[in-house]
Protein backbone atom coordinates (compact mmCIF):
# COMPACT_ATOMS: atom_id res chain seq x y z
CA UNK A 1 0.00 0.00 0.00
CA UNK A 2 1.21 3.25 -0.64
CA UNK A 3 1.56 6.27 1.37
CA UNK A 4 -2.00 7.42 3.51
CA UNK A 5 -1.34 11.13 2.02
CA UNK A 6 -1.51 9.87 -1.84
CA UNK A 7 -4.82 8.69 -1.35
CA UNK A 8 -7.75 9.41 -2.77
CA UNK A 9 -9.86 8.55 -0.88
CA UNK A 10 -8.89 11.46 2.18
CA UNK A 11 -11.49 13.60 3.73
CA UNK A 12 -10.46 17.70 3.68
CA UNK A 13 -9.78 17.28 7.45
CA UNK A 14 -7.26 14.30 7.14
CA UNK A 15 -5.64 15.86 4.32
CA UNK A 16 -5.04 18.73 6.15
CA UNK A 17 -4.05 16.59 9.28
CA UNK A 18 -1.00 14.27 6.85
CA UNK A 19 -0.07 17.76 5.00
CA UNK A 20 0.65 19.62 8.34
CA UNK A 21 2.49 16.43 9.88
CA UNK A 22 4.31 16.82 6.47
CA UNK A 23 5.34 20.61 7.15
CA UNK A 24 6.16 20.02 10.94
CA UNK A 25 9.03 17.86 10.12
CA UNK A 26 10.11 19.33 6.75
CA UNK A 27 10.83 22.21 9.46
CA UNK A 28 12.59 20.23 11.46
CA UNK A 29 14.80 18.39 9.09
CA UNK A 30 15.96 22.40 7.93
CA UNK A 31 16.01 22.93 12.20
CA UNK A 32 18.89 20.18 12.25
CA UNK A 33 21.01 21.16 9.49
CA UNK A 34 23.49 23.19 7.88
CA UNK A 35 23.37 26.67 8.30
CA UNK A 36 19.99 26.84 10.49
CA UNK A 37 21.69 24.80 13.18
CA UNK A 38 24.46 27.05 13.19
CA UNK A 39 22.82 29.72 14.96
CA UNK A 40 21.98 27.18 18.16
CA UNK A 41 25.90 25.45 18.33
CA UNK A 42 27.10 27.16 21.26
CA UNK A 43 27.58 25.46 24.51
CA UNK A 44 26.26 28.55 27.02
CA UNK A 45 24.28 29.40 28.36
CA UNK A 46 23.44 25.62 30.25
CA UNK A 47 19.76 24.73 30.29
CA UNK A 48 18.76 21.93 33.09
CA UNK A 49 22.53 21.34 32.74
CA UNK A 50 22.62 21.17 29.16
CA UNK A 51 24.58 22.73 26.83
CA UNK A 52 22.33 25.07 24.78
CA UNK A 53 23.25 23.51 21.64
CA UNK A 54 21.87 19.78 23.18
CA UNK A 55 18.79 21.34 24.65
CA UNK A 56 17.85 22.23 21.40
CA UNK A 57 18.08 19.12 20.00
CA UNK A 58 16.71 17.12 22.99
CA UNK A 59 13.29 19.95 21.95
CA UNK A 60 13.29 18.95 18.61
CA UNK A 61 12.97 15.38 19.34
CA UNK A 62 10.84 15.40 22.23
CA UNK A 63 8.65 17.70 20.06
CA UNK A 64 8.47 15.36 17.18
CA UNK A 65 7.61 12.51 19.54
CA UNK A 66 5.05 14.35 20.53
CA UNK A 67 3.46 15.24 17.46
CA UNK A 68 4.02 11.28 16.22
CA UNK A 69 2.41 10.42 19.31
CA UNK A 70 -0.85 12.93 18.71
CA UNK A 71 -1.07 11.85 15.07
CA UNK A 72 -1.82 8.04 16.71
CA UNK A 73 -4.10 9.13 18.77
CA UNK A 74 -6.08 11.35 16.48
CA UNK A 75 -5.95 8.20 14.17
CA UNK A 76 -6.89 5.92 16.78
CA UNK A 77 -9.99 8.39 17.61
CA UNK A 78 -11.19 9.09 14.04
CA UNK A 79 -10.68 5.38 13.16
CA UNK A 80 -8.20 5.85 10.08
CA UNK A 81 -7.25 2.06 9.35
CA UNK A 82 -4.54 1.11 7.35
CA UNK A 83 -6.58 -1.44 5.50
CA UNK A 84 -8.02 -0.43 1.94
CA UNK A 85 -11.35 0.19 1.94
CA UNK A 86 -13.22 -2.25 -0.90
CA UNK A 87 -14.26 0.22 -3.70
CA UNK A 88 -16.68 -2.77 -5.00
Amino acid sequence: MGPRILSKHLSSTQLRVYRGVLVFFAVIFLAMIWPLVTLFSHALPLIFGLPFFLFYLTVLLISSFLVLFCLYLWEERAGVSDEPEDMS
